[in-house]
């Protein structure tokens, strides 16, 4: 008689849960981490591909249009001078608007564009396509920092990090 069992014996199963404990353990944080970056990347890159339109659309109507930052978000509007410069009247056209994505926010405090008098900051592309200068500093839940500089001539990129 041939008596062949099949099957796993209750202490590999016990070793194979184990070891998925023990792997699972190390690539969690991992992995938050990746998540939490990859929405800090997404909302920089984000930005920069806004200020850019920010400044193609102010080219073409040969006019200003204003970027207004707040800790949330930011939005895009022709700044025709009336009311507060950097601040968005009802009469003046909106481009858009954009939240940040859940755990990144606009650091204000490290921001270095004009206070808008309400509690944001702002800047403003010209019919050149000239900007007041500055950045905007972007964080994340973990800490990990993004820049959007703006430099007097419009250009615009990101850096990583820390100022220099």
């Amino acid at each position: 008689m041939n008596d062949q069992t099949r099957g796993f014996t209750l202490i590999e199963v016990l070793v194979v849960i184990f070891l998925i404990g023990i792997i699972s353990a190390i690539a969690t944080p991992n992995i938050l981490s990746w998540r939490s970056n990859a929405k800090l990347r997404g909302a920089a890159t984000n930005l920069k591909n806004d200020l850019e339109l920010a400044k193609l659309k102010a080219i073409q109507e040969n006019g200003w249009v204003a970027v207004n930052f707040t800790e949330n978000g930011y939005m895009v509007f022709k700044d025709d001078g009336g009311g507060l410069q950097g601040v968005h009247d009802p009469n003046e056209d909106l481009y858009g608007s954009r939240s940040l994505p859940a755990g990144v926010k606009i650091d204000l405090g490290e921001t270095t564009f004009a206070d808008d008098g309400q509690g944001g900051q702002y800047t403003r592309f010209s019919g050149k396509g000239t900007a007041n200068d500055g950045t905007a500093h972007l964080v994340n839940s973990s800490g990990t920092k993004k820049r959007v500089v703006i430099n007097v001539l419009g250009r615009i990129k990101i850096e990583s990090g820390e100022a220099t």
